[in-house]
């Protein structure tokens, strides 16, 4: 299974957020951004591949944005959609 997600953040940011976001399986996953290896798993149930897009600007302000691909192995639904739920979770700043 594949998923896409636009990122409102930098590299460093998500491999800080990345212990949270995926709980039990961030030891079971591979991340690789703009042909770049920053984790890696011999059996990676997840993976994501991801490439730097230019930031977007409103006004005066600059967000940066990483275009994100999450692949999900040896999974059942069940268990993808809980991990994209809190990966979602953590990853979504916003406020409100």
């Amino acid at each position: 299974m594949q998923f896409e997600r636009l990122m409102g953040c930098t590299t460093e940011d998500l491999l800080r957020w990345l212990p949270d976001a995926l709980g039990d399986y961030y030891g079971d996953c591979s991340l690789e951004i703009d042909g770049k290896i920053w984790l890696q798993s011999a059996h990676a149930k997840v993976r994501m591949t991801g490439f730097t897009r230019d930031d977007r600007q409103i006004s005066l302000l600059r967000i940066p944005q990483l275009d994100l691909q999450l692949c999900f192995f040896n999974l059942t639904n069940d268990q993808v959609q809980v991990i994209l739920e809190r990966f979602d979770l953590y990853t979504r700043r916003g406020g409100g």
